[in-house]
């Protein structure tokens, strides 16, 4: 099944996932979360939204929430 293109990444994540990518890449805290969310949602350009959240956000970039997130923004910049 090819995945779909998506325009918006919040409408593209459901709740088990948002709280997935919630303790995998905020430590447990929502506002940053969001706080990245809209951010990454601006960007048109998959390079720079790549290289926004390896300077902004840690985690283990083997955890289901990162490779969830980088999917998404794949999909969404692609």
């Amino acid at each position: 099944v090819a995945a779909t293109r998506t325009d918006e990444l919040r409408k593209s994540i459901g709740i088990n996932d948002k709280f997935l990518m919630i303790r995998d890449l905020f430590a447990g805290d929502a506002a940053a979360y969001e706080e990245a969310i809209t951010a990454l949602d601006a960007f048109t350009d998959l390079d720079e939204a790549m290289l926004y959240l390896h300077d902004h956000y840690t985690g283990n970039p083997d955890s289901e929430g990162v490779k969830l997130l980088v999917e998404l923004l794949v999909r969404k910049l692609s």
